[in-house]
């Protein structure tokens, strides 16, 4: 009998890693696609598919340097964004949980970092950039993992990320007998404390 399991997609980690495996925007179908590609169709019956993310912040910013409003809106990334999440919502099996962002000041772009420290050139005003932060995503990625196992709704649970800040849920399924899947995507700085607290650690090439 095939077990009963969920697939939770850490978006943050995800459209990144997809992103660059196809050199193009990410769309809703790719993260569908890649949900199925990492249940294993003999084994494994979909519960549901999970997506967690944040919808893109509409700040409206003053530039340190330059004294020039930065409208977030404005961003080529802002119109996409918004649409992988509403395509998300009408996604067949798949629920979407969102966090928010929050803007907390500003810092060098890496690019600027490795720039500079190279060269030594002065600073401009394009190295300064928003820092933006994603608040209450791991927060929710963790509370369905519990409330998934305490309640015996699946048998085993695909988790796909590269985040350590999950041990803790992660340990408490296992206790409560469900299987905890993990697959990264092939990201090399997985923390041996992640791949520990799981059954089975799950290569998947993608597309």
């Amino acid at each position: 009998m095939k077990k009963k399991t969920a697939v939770l997609i850490d978006l943050g980690f995800a459209v990144n890693k997809l992103h660059r495996s196809l050199g193009r925007y990410v769309a809703a179908p790719d993260l569908h696609h890649l949900a199925l590609k990492c249940l294993d169709s003999e084994r494994e019956e979909l519960f549901r598919i999970y997506c967690y993310h944040c919808p893109p912040g509409s700040f409206k910013l003053q530039h340190p340097i330059s004294g020039n409003e930065v409208d977030m809106t404005a961003r080529k990334t802002y119109a996409h964004n918004l649409r992988l999440i509403e395509d998300l919502k009408q996604t067949n099996n798949v629920a979407f949980r969102s966090g928010e962002v929050a803007f907390q000041g500003w810092r060098l772009s890496h690019d600027a970092v490795r720039q500079i420290s190279r060269s030594g050139r002065p600073l401009t005003a394009d190295d300064i950039i928003p820092d933006i932060k994603q608040k209450g995503v791991d927060m929710k990625i963790g509370l369905d993992v519990a409330w998934l196992a305490s309640k015996g709704i699946v048998e085993r649970i695909i988790l796909i990320t590269g985040d350590s800040d999950f041990i803790a849920p992660m340990k408490f399924a296992r206790r409560e007998g469900v299987q905890i899947i993990l697959a990264t995507l092939g990201h090399k700085y997985v923390k041996k404390e992640l791949r520990e607290h799981t059954d089975e650690q799950r290569e998947v090439a993608f597309p």
